[in-house]
């Protein structure tokens, strides 16, 4: 098995999952467990977990991860897969079934970046000192990339807002996965904050692409999301009329926060489109 590739097995519908930036596959063990009962369930582990603690100079294309994604299900062992994404993934995921439709069965994004063409054109305008000023991005830099242990980890993320609605085992899952050891000792994060912020600064422009879509489509948004706006979903469901489209208890991390009921729409809807 590839090295980019997490394999969390199961039987059954196969599933290619892409994860959301600056959380692992294994951040989401909780809520991807639960759909192995049904289905063959593998991850793509995005270039940032592959070693490089900077990327690339220049502005990031949200591409070369579809690119990546392509080539993982090379190697994935699953023959036209649904693609789950969550976040940044589902927009990677969108990304890739553009390029290539005939290798996926159908989709199924939760939450996906879906902003405003104003905002993404205004980015790509906008010089890189004056991005890293942004709120998001200047928290993203700001965060420890260091701890002494997991524990200390952990009490860290217990306390952030961002991961309030988390269980103690998601957190759990979550700080084991994004914590690797450092050369100097103790832990550092294994998703590094630069490239984090790099993907924060260059979401694509993602409507085009969207009207394009003939494959099966489930949509899954959180009810409290500040990523996915409610303007935007409308606004996607006018793009993709027959894509199937839902709220979910929860905001963005809804996978995150409530697994259990975000892995039962996920099989629902499954058992809908295979009859």
């Amino acid at each position: 098995m590839d090295e980019r590739i997490e394999d969390f097995g199961g039987e059954g519908t196969p599933v290619l999952f892409a994860h959301a930036n600056g959380y692992p596959p294994a951040s989401y063990r909780q809520f991807l467990h639960r759909l192995t009962g049904s289905c063959r369930v593998v991850a793509v582990r995005h270039r940032p977990l592959w070693g490089a603690p900077e990327p690339p100079a220049g502005r990031l294309r949200w591409a070369s991860f579809a690119e990546d994604l392509l080539a993982a299900l090379e190697t994935s062992g699953l023959e036209r897969p649904w693609l789950l994404g969550h976040s940044m993934g589902g927009t990677i995921g969108l990304l890739a079934a553009g390029r290539s439709p005939e290798r996926f069965r159908g989709l199924m994004l939760l939450d996906p970046v879906f902003l405003p063409a104003r905002f993404v054109l205004a980015t790509r305008l906008t010089p890189r000192r004056r991005l890293q000023r942004m709120p998001m991005i200047r928290r993203t830099l700001a965060r420890p990339q260091h701890f002494a242990d997991e524990n200390e980890a952990f009490a860290f993320y217990r306390g952030k807002r961002a991961f309030r609605a988390f269980d103690d085992q998601v957190l759990a899952d979550y700080v084991a996965a994004s914590c690797r050891p450092a050369a100097g000792g103790g832990v550092e994060l294994a998703f590094p904050a630069a490239w984090e912020a790099a993907i924060y600064a260059s979401a694509p422009l993602v409507w085009p692409r969207l009207a394009r879509l003939r494959l099966p489509t489930l949509g899954l948004r959180g009810e409290h999301s500040d990523t996915l706006t409610k303007a935007m979903f409308l606004r996607w469901a006018r793009l993709q009329p027959g894509a199937e489209l839902h709220g979910c208890p929860g905001g963005h991390l809804f996978p995150l926060e409530h697994p259990a009921q975000a892995a039962q729409r996920v099989v629902d809807f499954l058992a809908r489109a295979d009859r």
